[in-house]
C-alpha cells in the first residue's frame, strides 16, 4: 500500500429509519414562512462498471426562491480528473424556473432537453436526456431493487436501484443493466457558509447478490490532528450539518448507516473504516476497508478500490470528491459511490 493509511472506529445507538411512504416521492409545497434556504432534492444516477462509465444527476430545488438548480455528468475511464469540466459530458445550470412536479419534470439544459418522470412512486423512475449537438443520449428506467430507507430525523431515504436502458456518450453507444444507489431529501435548510466540523463523507455500494448500503460518518482523521477534540467523543449529538435534516444521528461521527444481507435491510451499529490516502493530496482516497456490524451483530467486510475519481462543486462553497470504487463485500463483486465534502475551512486546515 502507498500514501498515507489512516483509519478509525466510529460506533452509536442503533436509530430507528423513519416510515417512508410514496408521497415522499413527490414534490412538497414549502410552508409559509420558511426561509429562503429551504430545499428539496433528487439525486440519480447510473454507472457502467466494465467500462467505468458513472454518471450523476442532480435536481435541487428552492421553493421559497421559486427557482432550481440541476446537473447531469457522465465520466469515463479510470482516471482523476483535475475538475469537473473534463467529464465526457457536463451539463449544469444554476438558475433555472422551478420545475412544477409533482413527480415529472421537463427540463431544458442548454441544448439538452431532460425529463424525469417518477412513474411509480418508490418503485420506477424513468429519466431521458437528449443533447444531439453534443452526440448525448440517455434512456434509462431505474426500479427498486430495494425499499427506501428513511435516515433517522426524517425527511430523507436513499435506496437501491436496478437500471437499464442505453447510453450514447460522444457517438458511441453503450448499454446500462447495473444497481445504483439514489438518494431524496425535503425540507432541509441549506445554508452555504463553511462547517467547523470534519470532512461529512458517505459510502453507497452494492453487490452482485443485490444487497446495498449507505454509510455516512464525520472523519475525525483524515486532516490528521484538526480534529482531535472529536476524537474522544463517541456519543451524543453534535454539530448541525447542512446534509442532514437534524434529527438524532447514532452517534457524534456515525450519522447514519444500513446494510442489507439477502435483501433484509439492518442499521449499521458500528464501523471500523481503514482507508489509504494518496500521498500528494489528504483530500483523496485510494483505498478503503470496511468492517460493518449491523443491528444483529453480523459482521460485513467490504473491500474498496478507487477505480475513478473527480471533483464536483455542489456549490461554490463546497467542493466534492467523488469517487467510483469497485468492492470485494464479503467474496462477492460489487461497486460503490464514496463521496468526500470539503468547505474552505478544510483546505484553510490541511
Amino acid at each position: 500500500m502507498t500514501g498515507q493509511a489512516y483509519g478509525a472506529d466510529y460506533s452509536g445507538a442503533v436509530v430507528p429509519f423513519t416510515p417512508i411512504d410514496e408521497a415522499d416521492d413527490l414534490l412538497h409545497p414549502a410552508e409559509p414562512g420558511a426561509p429562503h434556504t429551504r430545499i428539496e432534492t433528487y439525486l440519480l444516477g447510473f454507472n457502467i462498471p466494465e467500462q467505468a462509465i458513472n454518471c450523476n444527476i442532480y435536481l435541487l430545488w428552492h421553493p421559497v426562491l421559486g427557482c432550481m438548480s440541476a446537473h447531469i455528468f457522465v465520466t469515463h475511464g479510470a482516471v482523476t480528473y483535475r475538475h469537473q469540466l473534463e467529464a465526457p459530458y457536463f451539463n449544469e445550470h444554476q438558475y433555472l424556473p422551478a420545475a412544477e412536479g409533482p413527480g415529472r419534470f421537463s427540463l431544458q439544459l442548454g441544448t439538452c432537453k431532460a425529463s424525469i418522470d417518477v412513474v411509480e412512486p418508490l418503485r420506477k423512475v424513468a429519466i431521458r436526456f437528449a443533447d444531439p449537438e453534443r452526440d448525448f443520449r440517455l434512456d434509462v428506467t431505474s426500479e427498486a431493487a430495494l425499499p427506501p430507507v428513511g435516515r433517522p430525523g426524517g425527511k430523507h431515504f436513499t435506496q437501491l436501484m436496478r437500471n437499464r436502458g442505453t447510453l450514447t456518450l460522444a457517438g458511441e453507444g453503450f448499454a446500462i443493466d447495473s444497481f445504483y444507489m439514489r438518494d431524496r431529501s425535503w425540507g432541509y435548510e441549506r445554508p452555504e457558509g463553511a462547517e467547523a466540523a470534519p470532512p461529512y463523507r458517505w459510502i453507497t455500494g452494492w453487490n452482485a447478490e443485490g444487497d446495498g448500503m449507505v454509510i455516512a460518518w464525520l472523519d475525525t482523521e483524515m486532516l490528521g490532528d484538526s480534529f482531535a477534540d472529536w476524537r474522544a467523543e463517541t456519543s451524543g449529538e453534535r454539530a448541525a450539518n447542512k446534509w442532514e435534516h437534524g434529527g438524532t444521528t447514532p452517534g457524534v461521527t456515525l450519522r447514519s448507516g444500513w446494510i442489507s444481507r439477502g435483501g433484509q435491510v439492518r442499521a449499521v451499529r458500528s464501523a471500523r473504516i481503514d482507508c489509504e490516502g494518496d500521498p500528494a493530496d489528504p483530500h483523496l482516497t485510494r483505498a478503503i476497508v470496511l468492517r460493518v456490524t449491523d443491528e444483529t451483530g453480523d459482521i460485513h467486510v467490504i473491500r474498496g478500490t478507487v477505480r475513478q475519481s473527480y471533483p464536483k462543486m455542489y456549490w461554490q462553497t463546497m467542493l466534492t470528491w467523488m469517487h467510483m470504487v469497485d468492492l470485494d463485500w464479503d467474496g462477492v463483486p460489487g461497486h460503490g459511490d464514496l463521496m468526500d465534502t470539503f468547505s474552505h475551512w478544510h483546505f484553510r486546515q490541511a
